[in-house]
């Protein structure tokens, strides 16, 4: 199964915020809890642009701390015996790996994983309600983008 991939974080190199992934099988949108992200040098960009939306209308994220985050993907991803994650940005595919890493020498048990770095651009979008620097909408953004790319839309 193909899942479109977005994270938001704290700036380029920053420190992962939020992680969506969008799939024809379900959605998986995780977001650290504000005591987190009160503990972070928030980036005046992140600051205006991204955590103000992170919770917005068709788009509830799952509050979790981010060492929680692997198990939640491994839950997510259990049913799928081959996924494919696509993701638009390398920094993306970075934080995925180490949110699987759960310590030192340790990380998740997940199924074969596939990954596709993709040069589409998934704004703008037609999608109604879709808010831009969000994980969740951008990662449906980008799964429209790149099913029209494909010439399957």
């Amino acid at each position: 199964m193909l899942y479109s991939l977005d994270c938001e974080f704290n700036g380029f190199g920053g420190e992962l915020i939020s992680l969506a992934l969008s799939g024809e099988a379900g959605e998986l949108y995780l977001c650290r809890p504000q005591a987190e992200l009160d503990g972070l040098d928030v980036h005046p960009w992140v600051e205006e642009n991204v955590l103000p939306i992170l919770d917005v209308a068709g788009a509830r994220p799952d509050m979790m701390p981010l060492d929680q985050f692997g198990r939640a993907i491994q839950a997510f991803l259990a049913a799928d015996k081959a996924p494919v994650v696509v993701a638009d940005w390398p920094e993306d595919l970075i934080h995925l790996m180490q949110c699987l890493i759960i310590s030192p020498g340790q990380m998740v048990r997940i199924p074969e994983l596939a990954m596709k770095l993709v040069q589409v651009s998934a704004y703008p979008t037609d999608i109604a309600e879709a808010a831009q620097h969000n994980a969740l909408w951008d990662a449906r953004a980008l799964r429209r983008a790149e099913a029209l790319s494909r010439g399957e839309l």
